[in-house]
């Protein structure tokens, strides 16, 4: 694992000798005390591994070495290294953990994997302790599951949920209930291939805050794309909804996310204009601009706009034109800019927003980053 200064772009520290296969995916641990950083990595080895870094240690033990008159140059990666403890493995699956994701809160994590199962862990431990215990098993895909996501809904949506992806070619979202039991509570169906990635609709934490009234009219969305070279968007409705029947818009394909026994319903609101030509293996919903970046085999790089409708405008084609399927909505998605071979003849494994702290800028800023089969990372300004 290779943690940048994304002050300086540079390499900060490589973190190995915790696994003994590949390394397939990483999630930082959210609200932790400052100066406090913790990771869990997922691998090929079935297990996750949970890193913890004591910031304030570290930067003491640097100012001992500066001061000391040690030298550090050409050793900076091996010290940061040695700041970091490999303090304790996740087991329990059988098979290459694919995705990895903490809840919004850090009091859960979730694990996904080719056995086709997701396992969520409750961390049990005192703070700055790892313990954790597997508080659910859930085996109802069909295929290997590849992603898994958190959202924290608001108002009466209540609780935290987790969406995971999966070969069998569906989405399925989970819940807690009263009892403390996770259950999956709907099953997105409609794309023709293996859901790669998902991404949850973000809101900006410095946005003025929203009224329960109103932040439960507008429950955040979750983001799909798949090796049907498609990106969806999808929202829940209220089980009344019109919009909730089950329809086959012109390409044949459902849009609808069939309930479980808790009778949540969520309709495809819309498919972003297709530019891709082959699988699109990662999505990331910007929590700034609410602008979507995609990535896949291609190595293309797409960056959508949502936009609201204007009566007097003419409906979108080619290009800019969605799907037929549109759940009523008063906005259309547009694509704001396409990067050709953005790796070269490689593919494009993983693509993200970020925020910018390169050239004394304090984070208001985004950036792309995509890492791709050329083992390179890179970033990447949209230019308005």
């Amino acid at each position: 694992m290779r943690i940048y200064n994304l002050r300086t772009l540079a390499p900060h520290s490589v973190l190995e000798g915790g696994h003994k296969r590949s390394v397939r995916s990483i999630a930082w641990k959210p609200n932790l005390a400052a100066n406090n950083l913790s990771i869990v990595t997922g691998s090929f080895d079935s297990t996750a591994g949970v890193w913890r870094r004591d910031e304030a240690r570290a930067q003491a033990a640097s100012l001992e070495t500066d001061v000391g008159g040690g030298a550090r140059d050409g050793d900076d990666e091996e010290e940061e290294a040695q700041d970091w403890e490999f303090s304790l493995v996740l087991e329990g699956h059988d098979s290459e953990i694919k995705g990895v994701a903490f809840s919004p809160s850090g009091q859960y994590l979730a694990t996904c994997s080719r056995d086709k199962s997701v396992w969520i862990w409750e961390e049990i431990g005192a703070e700055g302790e790892d313990e954790w215990e597997t508080v659910a098993v859930l085996q109802e895909h069909e295929g290997d599951v590849k992603a898994v996501a958190w959202c924290q809904d608001q108002g009466n949506l209540g609780g935290e949920c987790l969406a995971s992806a999966s070969y069998d070619d569906t989405v399925r979202l989970w819940r807690e209930d009263e009892e403390g039991e996770w259950g999956c509570v709907a099953v997105l169906e409609g794309h023709e291939g293996t859901v790669w990635g998902i991404d949850w609709e973000r809101p900006d934490p410095k946005a003025a805050e929203e009224t329960v009234e109103a932040s439960t009219a507008r429950p955040r969305r979750l983001i799909t794309c798949s090796a049907d070279a498609t990106v969806r968007v999808w929202r829940r409705v209220d089980a009344g909804d019109p919009r909730a029947r089950a329809r086959a818009p012109s390409n044949g394909i459902p849009s609808t996310m069939r309930p479980a026994a808790s009778g949540e319903t969520w309709i495809c609101e819309a498919t972003l204009p297709k530019v891709h030509t082959r699988p699109i293996y990662s999505v990331s919903w910007s929590k700034k601009t609410g602008r979507v970046v995609s990535c896949g085999s291609d190595s293309l790089v797409v960056v959508y706009e949502e936009r609201p409708k204007s009566a007097d405008r003419e409906k979108p084609t080619g290009d800019e034109a969605h799907d037929s399927n549109d759940a009523g909505t008063d906005t259309d998605w547009h694509v704001l800019t396409t990067l050709k071979m953005g790796h070269g003849p490689y593919e494009i494994n993983h693509v993200t927003w970020c925020p910018r702290f390169d050239g004394g800028r304090q984070g208001d800023e985004e950036a792309i980053v995509t890492t791709g089969d050329d083992g390179a990372v890179r970033v990447w300004a949209v230019e308005e």
